[in-house]
């Protein structure tokens, strides 16, 4: 039951952020669409921020895991686009979760994000240290990489847009900033 009351509590605070953002995440409301008791919350994650916390671990844990088969490729280039592309695809088939990312970025622990995002980041670092890639500190990828891919998914997910129409030019962006100079 201990897991069982844990993950309801979580699914209903991504049920709540896809409905009315962070501030609908409220412990009543937990409890109301969960069906646990105040006292369970507490248990769980200490306070509302420790849900977020718990929160945005799992949810940044399941986007990473998403993009790690992307970098399985020999060749840099089609690996950045198959990043881009799972990137944008999880977006798409996992909006809630994407959408408690996009909401509560600064919920993370910058360690935690760090250890989560580490294979993406090492990833990119070999291949800028073979020259394969143009070299990036590792905290500038999310921003200046996949800064294209970012705005299209704000956009899809505040408007509806379609990712699919965006995929390739954003895909073309994404590897125009890190391919090799020269």
């Amino acid at each position: 039951m201990r897991t069982t009351s844990r993950r309801a509590v979580l699914d209903a605070a991504l049920e709540l952020v896809a409905e009315g953002g962070l501030d609908a995440v409220t412990i009543s409301a937990l409890t109301a669409r969960s069906g646990v008791s105040n006292g369970s919350v507490y248990h769980h994650f200490g306070s509302r921020s420790g849900l977020f916390a718990v929160l945005y671990r799992e949810s940044f844990e399941h986007c990473v895991t998403t993009l790690l088969p992307a970098l399985e490729h020999d060749e840099p280039e089609r690996a950045v686009r198959e990043l881009v592309a799972r990137y944008l695809g999880w977006v798409a088939g996992d909006t809630g979760r994407a959408r408690f990312l996009y909401a509560a970025p600064l919920t993370a622990d910058p360690a935690v994000k760090a250890s989560v995002f580490q294979p993406v980041a090492a990833w990119f670092a070999a291949r800028a240290e073979e020259g394969a890639l143009r070299p990036y500190p590792p905290w500038a990828l999310d921003p200046v990489v996949m800064g294209p891919a970012h705005e299209c998914a704000r956009r899809h997910l505040a408007y509806g847009f379609d990712l699919g129409a965006c995929a390739e030019p954003v895909a073309d962006a994404v590897w125009g900033a890190v391919a090799p100079v020269g």
